[in-house]
C-alpha cells in the first residue's frame, strides 16, 4: 500500500472512533454525519443510526449499519453529471418512495445541461402552479465497489444509499448518495436479466440492460436527498422522492428495465415500503394499459401509452403530497398497492423457474481479517 492509501486508513480509523465516542455519550445527532473528512482517500466507510425500517411502530428509531468499500473513481466520473453539472429539483415530500416521475420529462431535456433546465422542468411539472417548489440542490455521488457490510444492511442487499435523513443534518451539511456497482453488477446478472427472460414480452427483453437499472437506483437514490424529507403515510411509513434526467436514448430501456425492476422489488413483499411503492406503480401503469399482460403471461411495454400513464400517476402523487391529503393518500395505496392478478402470475413464473429473490455476498478479506 503506498503512502496515500496508508494515510487514507488512518484518517478511517480516527473518523470512526471519533464516531463511537460520540456515540458513548448517546450524541446521536453529530454522529449522524455522513461525510467523510477523508474525500481523497481511496477507502469508504460509512457507519451509523440511519434507517427506522425497523421500527414498525412509529418510525423514529434507528438502526446501526456499516458499509465498507473501495472507491470506484471512474465510474464516479461518469455519473459526473448526476451531481456536478445535473441540478435537482426539489419536489418536496412525496408519497411513493420511487422515483417515476422523471420518465415523464426524459423527452424534453434530454440535451441540457444547465441551471436553463430547471425553470423548465418546474414549468412541465403535471400539477397545479401553486404546489411547486422554486429551490434546487445538487447531491454528491460516489461509486463504491463494496468489501465489507454489517447491521441493518446484512439481510436484504443494498444496491445504494442516500444519507443521513436526520434533516437537522441535511439541512446543514446536506446528503451524500453512495451507488454500491458490483452489487448492483450482481443483481442484474442473477436477478434482473432471469427476471426479464421469465416474464418480460421476447421482443423487448433486448431492452433490459445494466446502464438502464443501473441509472434508475440512481433516480431512485436521488429521492431521499431532497428537503422537507418526509410525508407519514397512513400505514406509519415515511417516503421521498427527487427528479432527475436521462438521455433520450435510454427510454425505451429504462420503460422495460423499470418493468421487469418492478417484479424484482414486489417479491420483497407488500408490507416493505419499496414492494408496496413498486406495486402502486405497476398496478396504475397496467390499469392505464401502459402494460400489457399477454396469453403467454408475459407482460410488455406500449411505448404509446406510458407516457401519459406515467404523467397521470406524477400527477395524481404530486397534487395528494403537496396538498398533505393522507385520506386520499390511503386510498390510493388502498387501491394499488396490493397483489393483482398480473403481479400474482409473475410471481408464480418466477417461482417456479427458481430465480433467486436476492444476492447473498460474501467478503473473503473482510472476513480474513476479522476472524
Amino acid at each position: 500500500m503506498d503512502n496515500e492509501g496508508i494515510g487514507g486508513v488512518r484518517r478511517a480509523q480516527r473518523w470512526v472512533w471519533w464516531r463511537m465516542c460520540r456515540w458513548k455519550m448517546q450524541q446521536w445527532v453529530g454522529s449522524g454525519e455522513i461525510r467523510q473528512p477523508m474525500e481523497d482517500s481511496k477507502l469508504d466507510v460509512t457507519i451509523g443510526p440511519y434507517e427506522t425500517y425497523e421500527d414498525k411502530l412509529f418510525g423514529y428509531k434507528a438502526t446501526f449499519e456499516a458499509y465498507i468499500g473501495i472507491r470506484d473513481d471512474e465510474a464516479t466520473a461518469q455519473l459526473k453529471l448526476f451531481g456536478d453539472n445535473l441540478k435537482v429539483q426539489y419536489l418536496e415530500h412525496f408519497i411513493v418512495n420511487n422515483c417515476i416521475y422523471f420518465f415523464y420529462l426524459l423527452h424534453i431535456v434530454t440535451d441540457l445541461r444547465n441551471n436553463f433546465l430547471l425553470k423548465l422542468l418546474e414549468e412541465n411539472l403535471p400539477m397545479d402552479s401553486a404546489y411547486k417548489s422554486k429551490d434546487v440542490n445538487a447531491a454528491p455521488i460516489r461509486v463504491i465497489q463494496l468489501t465489507y457490510n454489517a447491521g441493518d444492511v446484512k439481510g436484504p442487499q443494498t444496491l445504494a444509499f442516500n444519507l443521513p435523513n436526520d434533516e437537522r443534518i441535511v439541512n446543514d451539511r446536506g446528503t451524500s448518495m453512495v451507488m454500491l456497482k458490483n452489487v448492483s453488477e450482481a443483481k442484474f446478472k442473477h436477478i434482473l436479466l432471469p427476471i426479464a427472460a421469465a416474464c418480460v414480452a421476447v421482443e423487448q427483453q433486448e431492452f433490459v440492460d445494466f446502464e438502464s437499472f443501473f441509472t434508475h437506483t440512481i433516480c431512485h437514490e436521488c429521492c431521499h436527498g431532497i428537503g422537507p424529507h418526509t410525508i407519514t403515510l397512513p400505514d406509519g411509513q415515511k417516503s421521498t422522492v427527487r427528479l432527475d434526467l436521462l438521455s433520450e436514448s435510454l427510454l425505451k430501456s429504462m420503460y422495460v428495465s423499470f418493468l421487469a425492476g418492478c417484479f424484482r422489488s414486489v417479491r420483497f413483499g407488500l408490507e416493505e415500503a419499496h414492494g408496496k411503492g413498486q406495486a402502486l406503480q405497476f398496478n396504475w401503469l397496467y390499469e392505464k394499459g401502459a402494460f400489457i399482460l399477454h396469453s403467454d403471461n408475459k407482460v410488455s411495454v406500449d411505448f404509446s401509452k406510458i407516457e401519459g400513464a406515467v404523467e397521470s400517476l406524477s400527477r395524481e402523487i404530486l397534487t395528494i403530497q403537496a396538498k398533505g391529503d393522507k385520506e386520499a393518500a390511503g386510498l390510493l395505496l388502498q387501491k394499488y398497492s396490493v397483489m393483482t392478478e398480473p403481479l400474482k402470475i409473475a410471481l408464480k413464473t418466477l417461482e417456479n423457474v427458481q430465480v433467486p429473490v436476492d444476492v447473498a455476498p460474501t467478503f473473503p478479506i473482510a472476513n480474513e481479517i476479522l476472524h
